[in-house]
């Protein structure tokens, strides 16, 4: 008789781990071993160990979090486990999946999922998509994937994946290339396969780096933007308009914030891949590269604050951002960023 796959369940709350009592608003209430309660078909697919790691809304987690919780999936794989599902909230579930997946090496599946409908309400999705992760997690073809997001019964890359709707239960979405795969009855689909990753070295107890995020408007003054190095900023992602555009006038405020600090542009509208050539008017997007600015190239806005973040912690120089933002947007192979001081 073959042996189940293992797998570990971390749990750190969210709409998933919430209930509300009668003519109450719901609450993070929910404990992993309670949560894994909701699921009795999944002793079939795996043999589980749950970890209720935290129990708070996604808004509450931080980086840090994100360092503890590879921690605890590194000394679960060392143990033998197979894959691993983490749950938590939907409002940063794309950041946090994302953050893992930049400083993380590992070959096992990593399936985040979360709910958008509480336990309380009818028709809540939380034990369908936990039961979903499950199998992703269980199934030997997830390996190799990277870290990824089952919701809905759609497999999502993590550094594609968009929540794109505030309460409908398929608001995760990947506007590049659409889901991985999908969860069919007892089955793991996958379609296709990520060309590659890219790991970034980040030394243990490294100072945070702060990164701003300012989404540019219509007649739009700067001032907001100017102000970012003032604040003890060390990084700034700027959300332009279109492919990669800016009002003329900013175009000096954003020269001076890039000779200060590294400035990355992105698309506010979170989807295509940005502009490099095209443009050549002031404060287009060959007039921002010219002035130092760095191109997100395919990157949204919240994953290319990760990105940045994480890259300034490993010490990683200005002119190899760039690169950087290059290769998560077409890697191929496994592409390791070293930290300052550490060879690759």
């Amino acid at each position: 008789m073959t042996s189940l796959p293992r797998v570990a369940v971390f749990t750190l709350g969210g709409t998933i781990a919430s209930s509300a009592g009668s003519g109450e608003a719901a609450t993070v209430r929910i404990t992993g071993p309670e949560l894994l309660g909701s699921v009795p078909q999944a002793s079939g697919i795996a043999s589980i160990e749950v970890h209720s790691v935290k129990m708070v809304p996604s808004g509450d987690l931080r980086l840090p979090d994100v360092f503890q919780l590879r921690s605890l999936i590194e000394t679960a794989v060392r143990s033998g486990t197979d894959g691993v599902v983490v749950t938590q909230g939907t409002d940063t579930l794309e950041e946090t999946s994302y953050a893992l997946e930049l400083i993380t090496e590992l070959d096992v599946p990593i399936a985040f999922t979360g709910a958008m409908r509480n336990s309380s309400i009818p028709g809540s999705d939380g034990p369908a998509n936990l039961l979903a992760a499950i199998r992703v997690a269980a199934s030997p073809e997830a390996r190799g994937l990277g870290t990824v997001v089952v919701f809905n019964d759609e497999i999502h890359a993590s550094r594609h994946v968009r929540k794109s709707h505030t309460s409908s239960p398929a608001t995760f979405v990947s506007p590049a290339i659409g889901p991985l795969g999908y969860v069919s009855e007892d089955r793991v689909r996958i379609l296709m396969r990520p060309n590659g990753r890219l790991h970034i070295r980040v030394p243990a107890r490294v100072p945070q780096a702060r990164i701003a995020h300012a989404a540019v408007f219509f007649d739009d003054d700067g001032a907001l933007i100017e102000a970012v190095p003032s604040l003890g900023y060390h990084g700034l992602v700027v959300a332009a308009f279109g492919g990669g555009h800016v009002p003329a006038w900013i175009v000096p405020i954003l020269t001076k914030v890039a000779d200060d600090i590294p400035v990355v542009f992105t698309s506010r509208t979170n989807a295509g891949e940005g502009l490099r050539k095209t443009y050549a008017y002031p404060g287009s997007e060959t007039d921002l590269i010219a002035h130092g600015l760095i191109p997100a190239v395919s990157i949204g806005t919240s994953h290319a604050t990760v990105l940045l973040r994480l890259l300034l912690m490993a010490g990683i120089e200005r002119d190899i951002l760039a690169w950087c933002f290059e290769q998560v947007s077409d890697p191929h192979g496994l592409v390791k960023v070293p930290a300052r001081g550490h060879s690759a």
